[in-house]
């Protein structure tokens, strides 16, 4: 994915139609999203929208393009092992060849197309049987990280893996590179999935040869910019993520990305603050200051100062996410090449929180949501670490970005990081941390589910644990505890 915005790509049926010959050549497996099963634990929703999304686009690939597609689908929040293995074994069947050496390289190249298309959970598994098939990763061993290349070949037939999102959380999905996370059903965790283009490379990698297609808005299945949190039992919390909801999730991920920045500037490892400051600083702080409207736009929707319905806010803030998403994905590369820590224990806490705890402990909860749940808890948790003026700290830079922002009605600017948390949680319908986890366990149990977490980390590395692995363990404990006092 390229840094630019999401609004300028064009939908799969222009994409197949530029590429029509050279993809009825190749084989192709079409994974697609699928309502979840009547009664199930998935916190996906049946929207029609997304039905008719995913019908509409396999109607054209099997009649009007009439491509040699197999198709798979996928039903649940997060593809697992088993889901992966059988869609790989289906791929092999319809005609679909690995690269030599099953991804390892010095082989010949692999053959065939695989086409995501729908929810996350589609886009994930998409990406997932790309890597172990075709194992299309490149390291980042040399550079500054700042590039614009987005590691695909637009050209006719080079791509091995198009994808084609129609849900927020498929928008985030698609534009990520980093290695896929999938549910252990035995651990009841999302464990990372590294084939081994990912677990042999140390060095920052990307997945190469993908292309990303977006249809026009009107035919995506976008959530409302917000709605009301009701407090349910946390077995009957079933509600999508509204557009709130990703923005504050994906601030959760930019102040995490901005502390381990400045760890690595304090260290003095790799680059000093100076280099970090001007490879990411004015992107962080522009992607920020998109989130942080959106938050304010549903605010002002929660108060109903656009009056009706705030249709129009809710426009703004949907070009506000789709021009976001793909730059905090960039940001995230960025940050881990600065970082350049081990693939293994790559991940920002709110991200490892809801690895660990999501599946056992908020089975019903989506991704999203959690990782909302957790930007008061982190807000708290810097705020009392950061400086005064903010000035020489990465974290400064996203908190300064965040506390100055002004709505469209120019809102009091907030004083605290952590005020301003509790204030946006509230008006803009995000639930805390503490209202999704009404029938957990106590906290300890809780703690000691990050720690077996952290502990199977360490086994993919070979038992060594990374200094970074130690210092997230006791701050995910703090930022977890704070979650669920607020």
């Amino acid at each position: 994915m390229t840094k630019n915005s999401m609004a300028r790509l064009h939908p799969l049926r222009d994409y197949i139609r530029q590429n029509v010959a050279d993809l009825r050549s190749s084989p192709c497996l079409l994974i697609s999203s699928a309502p979840p099963p009547p009664g199930g634990t998935s916190a996906q929703q049946d929207d029609p929208r997304v039905r008719a999304f995913v019908e509409r686009n396999e109607q054209h690939l099997a009649l009007e393009f009439n491509l040699r597609a197999v198709t798979c689908r996928v039903s649940s929040a997060f593809p697992t092992s088993t889901s992966l293995d059988e869609a790989v074994s289906l791929a092999k069947r319809a005609g679909l060849k690995g690269a030599g050496g099953e991804g390892r390289g010095g082989g010949p190249p692999g053959q065939g197309v695989i086409v995501g298309m729908g929810s996350g959970a589609a886009m994930d598994l998409a990406k997932a049987v790309a890597d172990a098939m075709f194992g299309n990763i490149s390291t980042r061993e040399g550079g500054d990280g700042n590039d614009d290349d987005d590691g695909t070949d637009p050209a006719a037939g080079s791509a091995s893996l198009v994808l084609a999102p129609c849900t927020i959380g498929g928008v985030w999905a698609a534009s990520s590179n980093s290695s896929i996370s999938l549910l252990d059903t035995k651990e009841e965790m999302l464990l990372p999935y590294l084939p081994p283009p990912w677990r042999n490379n140390l060095a920052p990698a990307r997945r190469n040869g993908t292309v990303v297609t977006m249809d026009p808005y009107m035919y995506l299945a976008m959530p409302p910019l917000y709605t009301p949190f009701l407090p349910v039992k946390r077995s009957e919390y079933t509600r999508a993520p509204t557009m709130a909801h990703v923005a504050a999730a994906a601030l959760a991920i930019m102040l995490d990305l901005a502390r381990t920045l400045d760890a690595v500037a304090n260290a003095g490892r790799e680059n000093n603050a100076v280099d970090i400051h001007n490879h990411v600083a004015k992107e962080i702080k522009d992607v920020t200051s998109l989130f942080t409207s959106v938050l304010e736009l549903a605010t002002c929707v929660a108060k109903n100062v656009g009056g009706d319905d705030g249709a129009d806010y809710a426009k703004l803030a949907q070009r506000h996410l789709l021009d976001a998403i793909p730059r905090l994905s960039s940001v995230v590369e960025r940050s881990s090449f600065l970082a350049n820590v081990p693939l293994t224990t790559a991940g920002t806490l709110p991200q490892k929180l809801a690895n660990s705890l999501l599946p056992t402990y908020f089975p019903q909860c989506h991704l999203i949501t959690f990782l909302a749940s957790t930007l008061p808890g982190l807000c708290d948790l810097l705020s009392e670490s950061l400086p005064v003026d903010g000035n020489g700290s990465m974290v400064g830079v996203v908190a300064t970005s965040i506390t100055e922002h002004g709505d469209a009605i120019d809102a009091v600017r907030m004083s605290s990081l952590s005020s301003w948390a509790s204030r946006v949680t509230m008006e803009a319908g995000l639930p805390s941390m503490a209202s999704l986890a009404y029938g957990t366990p106590d906290v300890n149990t809780l703690v000691g589910k990050l720690d077996s977490y952290e502990a199977l980390m360490a086994s993919f590395s070979g038992g060594v644990t990374h200094g970074r692995v130690r210092d997230d363990q006791w701050l995910m404990e703090d930022v977890l505890r704070r979650s669920l006092l607020r």
